[in-house]
């Protein structure tokens, strides 16, 4: 998933307005910065017995001697067991990923449907997911897979053999328009335009509010989240939209952008708005919801942010207010630690004529600059709820610059003292102070140009595919997991392949629930693509100890793709050291045959022994689009 770069539209706005500013250069902190270069892959032969291989080709290579995705759906070399974690999977199969859903949903699943047993830890619990479900509208495609219209599911478990499945589309104004018309009506962050070419485009800064991201079901309330907009309040059982919403007052309506003008008049221009992240934290030190709300202030050149912490009614009880200078993507994601608010912030700048021109869309209009560092931000939380925050210890907030070339995506977790592999879990109060560790998802390499360059739709193929939308990953840069060890008092930056992740390919990283920003967090599941160091669609689901960097791996197939995991903790897992690994790992699925389009399925995996497979699978009748992110709500 990449990030929501829409407040291009905003900075365009304002240029066009004639603001002038100059970028501060980031800021080169004392002391060294750098990446440190993987280690030399640990041959597979150490892992698996491949003496005897029954496939053709070249034999553990990327690939196994071919391009990435080219093997037709009807080779019998996907069905090759010894093929696993080589990146072989067929793009016939994988362009069903983006192919609209067939429709909305609500059955029952039972009997044959239900493999295996539903655990004790979900019965009566709810898991819902998000992501986009819808890519054309009157027999139009629209330009890119995550302009797709918002789609959530919910699972609720009632026995250890039964489920009910629902699906809804996130039914915003925008959408009950265009559904109506049967028409393109608004522009999308990644160049889907309205119908009628750049002249009905041209100057129009509204963009449509997808909702199509995440979810956040907390205090009795459901959200379908959008980073480019506000939140959607969904009923809880029914999914039928309630409208969006501002969050008590706090996310004023209109384009998340500012000028510098009075309020009344950005609002008769549409302007002056604020967004909404689509990646809430829950912290368990504190039982709060972590979330926060961002403005483009182009005066400024810079992301005006507020973060607040609500507890579980939706009381507010802290917030904070930051500036992230020359700041021109609001970063994805975020992380929580008993002290801080960590972001980091990716080198982009804009671009905007041809948005302004009604060409491309805002996203389009992003351009990567690999020269220059990312930005490492800790942000002081202002009442963290106990005795030592930070700002309690009168602790400012830092800016680092860290390593160049580098696109940061999704934060596992992060914690305040160093890694758990050095020292332990005994460690002095001044490095638990000085000290800040963070885990995130990041492309291996950020290449200068476009941004989007390297999700064009995808062409060239020698079979037929299901829509173009489904990127090649041969033209995408690998995700791995890297470690981040900041130092707080000398903003000094060090980044690394977290331990055993020097070969995977891996994305949307997390932790068991009750140990978000703890140090204690021993285990980090995702889903994996391979581990031959390439860029690859997820193919199975792999648990990585960043004590030790031993792995354990769930193939489920050249032919089946695997989605986000949502961690539920199972009892006895209470946050006490040693425990994280005692949880549930859900995750979306979709399997495939030589007859085409698959058949979707939620499986759930022991988290203490993740290699022995599914101990419970709930199938569906169809497939469901390549999601992006869930939360799951306890009885």
């Amino acid at each position: 998933r990449i990030p929501m770069a829409t407040m291009t539209a905003a900075r365009a706005a304002a240029r066009a307005l004639g603001a002038k500013t100059e970028i501060p250069a980031p800021r080169r902190p004392a002391g060294l910065s750098r990446a440190v270069r993987a280690r030399p892959r640990r041959a597979l032969a150490e892992e698996r017995d491949v003496s005897k291989l029954s496939s053709p080709g070249r034999p553990r290579t990327l690939g196994w001697g071919r391009k990435r995705g080219s093997v037709g759906p009807d080779e019998d070399l996907l069905a090759d067991p010894d093929t696993h974690g080589y990146c072989v999977y067929s793009h016939a199969d994988w362009s069903y990923a983006y192919k609209s859903v067939a429709g909305e949903f609500d059955s029952i699943r039972d009997g044959g449907n239900v493999e295996g047993s539903i655990p004790d830890e979900l019965i009566g619990g709810v898991l819902y997911r998000n992501g986009p479900g819808l890519f054309e509208r009157g027999g139009r495609e629209y330009n890119h897979m995550l302009d797709g219209d918002g789609y959530v599911l919910r699972f609720e478990f009632s026995d250890a053999k039964t489920a009910r499945f629902a699906s809804r589309f996130v039914r915003t104004k925008e959408f009950r328009a265009e559904e109506e018309a049967d028409d393109v009506l608004y522009r999308g962050t990644f160049g889907t335009m309205r119908t009628g070419g750049p002249l009905r485009n041209a100057l129009d800064l509204h963009q449509k509010n997808l909702a199509n991201t995440n979810i956040l079901a907390w205090g009795g309330k459901v959200y379908a989240l959008y980073e480019a907009g506000r939140p959607v309040e969904l009923d809880p059982k029914t999914l039928e939209t309630v409208g969006e919403v501002d969050l008590n007052g706090r996310l004023s309506g209109g384009m998340f952008v500012s000028v510098g003008a009075p309020s009344g008049v950005e609002s008769a221009l549409g302007i002056g708005g604020k967004a909404f992240t689509a990646h809430p934290h829950v912290d368990p030190n504190t039982g709060r919801v972590v979330g926060w709300g961002w403005t483009s202030a182009v005066a400024k050149r810079s992301v005006e942010a507020t973060f607040w912490e609500w507890d579980e009614n939706w009381g507010e009880a802290a917030s904070t207010e930051y500036s992230m200078s020359g700041c021109e993507a609001a970063p994805h994601d975020f992380a929580v630690t008993e002290s801080w608010y960590v972001m980091i912030q990716n080198c982009l700048r804009v671009d905007p004529l041809l948005y302004l021109a009604g060409v491309k869309g805002a996203g389009e209009c992003l351009v990567s600059q690999p020269e220059d560092p990312v930005t490492v931000h800790l942000i002081p939380r202002r009442d963290a709820g106990f005795d030592g925050g930070a700002d309690k210890s009168d602790r400012a907030a830092v800016a680092a610059a860290g390593p160049r070339e580098s696109f940061e995506i999704h934060v596992a977790f992060a914690h305040d003292g160093p890694p758990l592999a050095e020292g332990g879990r005994d460690v002095s109060e001044s490095d638990m102070r000085e000290w800040v560790t963070a885990y995130t998802a990041g492309w291996d390499k950020l290449e200068p140009g476009s941004f989007l360059g390297e999700w064009s739709a995808s062409a060239g193929w020698d079979f037929d595919i299901a829509t173009s939308l489904s990127p090649d990953f041969n033209n995408i840069p690998r995700t791995l997991l890297w470690r981040y060890r900041i130092n707080a008092r000398t903003g000094t930056v060090f980044r690394e392949p977290a331990p055993g992740c020097e070969d995977l390919c891996v994305d949307h990283p997390h932790v068991n629930p009750m140990f978000e920003g703890r140090r204690e967090c021993r285990y980090v599941y995702a889903s994996i693509s391979n581990e031959v160091r390439c860029s690859g669609p997820p193919l199975g689901y792999v648990r990585i100890d960043v004590a030790t960097g031993k792995t354990q791996r769930w193939w489920a197939g050249n032919r089946t793709f695997c989605e986000e995991v949502v961690l539920v903790p199972k009892k006895g897992s209470d946050g006490a050291p040693g425990t994280d690994d005692r949880c549930w790992v859900l995750g979306m699925c979709s399997a495939h045959d030589a007859e085409g389009a698959g058949r979707s399925s939620l499986v759930v995996l022991d988290g203490e022994d993740l290699g022995k497979g599914p101990v419970a699978r709930v199938w569906l009748d169809n497939q469901i689009p390549h999601g992006l992110h869930g939360m799951f709500v306890p009885a």
